[in-house]
């Protein structure tokens, strides 16, 4: 019997959902915790830093991850306040 994907997803605290195919989460949290720290800096290196790493990010797929377009809209939004 096929599981309907939707049915697999369930959502986590930090508002990401885990997905059947999703990114590596200690991955995302990582990154995504050094991009808040960045943002909220006045640090113009570290800003520009953070956004070039932002955008060469390339996230490991795994079973049970983080639903995959959400954590991009979370890099866009991160990218669109670093610069």
């Amino acid at each position: 019997m096929a599981v309907e994907v939707a049915s697999i997803l369930a959502v986590v605290s930090n508002d990401f959902v885990i997905a059947l195919r999703g990114y590596d989460m200690g991955q995302v949290d990582q990154l995504l915790s050094r991009a808040e720290a960045a943002a909220a800096s006045s640090d113009r290196q570290l800003r520009e830093s953070m956004a070039n790493e932002l955008r060469s990010a390339e996230f490991r797929q795994r079973l049970r991850g983080y639903d995959r377009a959400a954590v991009d809209r979370a890099v866009e939004g991160f990218l669109r306040e670093l610069t």
